[in-house]
């Protein structure tokens, strides 16, 4: 399902689903922008070219976006469960930057600030964004329901840390989605819901306060 979320211009955002809805929404900004980049935030890369022979899978994902001649850069944050091919091709890919989980874990071990570490982030991105959430890109205690939890993640507060130094930045974010957010068996059990709600409000209000920077 897409919901369309009018300021003062038209801002689409995309709740998915699983992560492969939103590609036609990314093509379709690939035609109206001549330069543009991703903010991935997510437990997988999905640079898959076919997963278990489906080339359709949410694990291509963004093996087919990298296709779209104006994407610039394509930002990866909270990876940490990969296949040896997809981190060959962001070792080799230029467009790519890869910022696993644990490689953001040692850097705060070491002392780093979590700020110093999300404008090294920022940095990597042209002016306008497209922000893809996917929800496994937390910790799997905030989002215990969804389709492929890995341990390990970013906390809520990272995230939305992260989103805000994006706007902080002047960075436009010209759309983004919401994805694999699952709910528990358990009618009574909001929990996933509830953090996914949260997390699709502070999208819709960076995406409008980046557009008034």
């Amino acid at each position: 399902c897409w919901v369309c979320l009018v300021c003062w211009v038209c801002l689409v955002g995309v709740v998915g689903g699983e992560h492969s809805v939103p590609l036609g929404f990314i093509q379709a900004l690939g035609e109206r922008y001549e330069s543009f980049g991703i903010l991935q935030i997510d437990a997988h890369a999905d640079l898959r070219e076919t997963y278990e022979r489906f080339k359709h899978s949410h694990a291509s994902t963004f093996f087919k976006a990298l296709n779209i001649s104006s994407l610039k850069s394509l930002t990866q944050v909270g990876l940490r469960d990969m296949a040896p091919v997809e981190v060959n091709l962001i070792n080799t890919d230029s467009r790519l930057h890869g910022f696993p989980d644990w490689h953001l874990r040692q850097a705060l071990f070491d002392g780093m600030s979590w700020k110093e570490l999300c404008d090294q982030i920022v940095e990597t991105l042209p002016e306008y964004v497209y922000v893809s959430f996917d929800i496994d890109g937390l910790d799997p205690a905030l989002c215990p329901n969804t389709g492929t939890p890995v341990p390990g993640g970013l906390s809520f507060n990272e995230a939305v840390f992260l989103i805000q130094r994006l706007v902080a930045s002047g960075r436009k974010i010209i759309g983004f989605d919401l994805c694999e957010v699952a709910p528990s068996k358990d009618p009574d059990n909001e929990w996933d819901g509830n953090v996914g709600a949260r997390v699709l409000f502070h999208l819709c209000n960076a995406m409008f306060a980046s557009q008034k920077s």
